[in-house]
């Protein structure tokens, strides 16, 4: 049975454990080899994703199947200031920054209920919209997210500075 809890100290070393999963499985897709999981990655962003919750009205949803930690989602909330505040008219945005499920457990619409947790959140917290980012290469989160409604928004583009 899936349940949804929010993040609590216990989580700690299952959300760093998926994270370093989803850093990997990232790396293991990009065909340039520069994004890469550094020996104080574990610890490192998930110190960094800590400050970015309190700085932003965040949130961390974690999944479980069987009492087992399956998969989670990190929110945070973007209200206003500094360039939006020139070039926007939303006043507060919901933005996923990691989203993941383990491997054995995808399939199972574990990452469709945490993305609807995510939203559900945003909208109690008056968010307009919500937004992730995807990497390219990652297909298979990008046709999830395309079947739940998200749309193409920005587009970055990249070469290797020099070569033609």
């Amino acid at each position: 049975m899936l349940t949804i809890d929010n993040y609590s100290d216990t989580y700690e070393n299952d959300v760093k454990d998926l994270l370093v999963e989803l850093q990997t499985h990232i790396a293991s897709l990009d065909k340039r080899k520069v994004i890469v999981v550094k020996s104080n990655y574990r610890d490192d962003y998930f110190a960094y994703v800590m400050q970015e919750i309190e700085k932003h009205s965040g949130k961390i949803f974690v999944a479980k199947v069987d009492d087992k930690i399956c998969g989670m989602i990190v929110c945070k909330i973007f209200q206003g200031g500094g360039e939006d505040e020139l070039t926007t008219s939303c006043p507060k945005i919901g933005f996923i920054s990691d989203l993941v499920v383990k491997a054995a457990y995808r399939g199972q619409g574990i990452g469709t209920t945490l993305l609807a947790t995510a939203e559900d959140y945003f909208e109690q917290n008056g968010c307009e919209y919500t937004q992730l980012e995807v990497f390219a290469p990652n297909t298979q989160a990008a046709k999830l997210y395309s079947k739940l409604g998200f749309e193409i928004n920005c587009c970055y583009l990249s070469k290797r500075t020099g070569k033609k």
